[in-house]
């Protein structure tokens, strides 16, 4: 009898131990406090701007991961392009950070391989619409206002401007498409005014 008390109570504190060892697991993300410089210093880059679309890549079960587009209006540090991929896991409790189509934000992102990740922790802040560079008038939405340690640990923006239109490719088949019809077109008329002139 005491064998079989003494197996049930090890079932039970073991089944207590992975319970509670699972509850700590998902219980959610903890971020240590952070200054402006240091989110500045820990991110590979940090920028400001609006995401253009939202992509699910791994379904939530497990914390899933998403891939938010954005377009980048000024750079405060790295050298993210016009257009950058950002990754985060989708779930807050998996330290995810929720990106909304159409809003504009400032990004302080690790590197991830050859890409960019973010989370919760990093300092991500909502901002206003626009595409100016952040001033301490600014108020970002729904949290505090910029502060001066931020807009200095940022420092100087450099302003991101739309990709220029890729140069023509001239040996491509387009272009031949283009110089053919433009030989035709000249054959066309050179063989009109020969006709008109007899």
């Amino acid at each position: 009898m005491t064998m079989r008390m003494l197996a049930v109570f090890s079932l039970v504190a073991a089944l207590l131990m992975v319970s509670v060892g699972t509850v700590d697991a998902r219980s959610g993300c903890s971020c240590a406090m952070r200054t402006p410089q240091q989110h500045v210093n820990e991110a590979a880059a940090a920028f400001s701007a609006t995401v253009t679309n939202v992509r699910v890549d791994e379904p939530m079960l497990n914390g899933g991961s998403v891939t938010a587009t954005l377009r980048t209006d000024h750079v405060y540090k790295g050298e993210p392009g016009a257009e950058v991929e950002v990754f985060t896991r989708a779930q807050g409790p998996a330290c995810g950070y929720e990106f909304v189509k159409g809003a504009r934000y400032l990004v302080f992102a690790g590197a991830r391989g050859s890409g960019l990740a973010t989370t919760s922790c990093s300092g991500n802040r909502l901002l206003p619409p626009g595409d100016q560079p952040l001033r301490l008038s600014d108020q970002t939405q729904g949290m505090e206002p910029l502060t001066p340690e931020l807009i200095k640990a940022l420092g100087t923006p450099a302003r991101v401007d739309a990709e220029p239109a890729p140069a023509f490719d001239w040996t491509g088949p387009m272009a031949i498409a283009l110089l053919i019809g433009v030989g035709a077109s000249a054959a066309i008329a050179w063989t009109r005014r020969r006709a008109r002139s007899r």
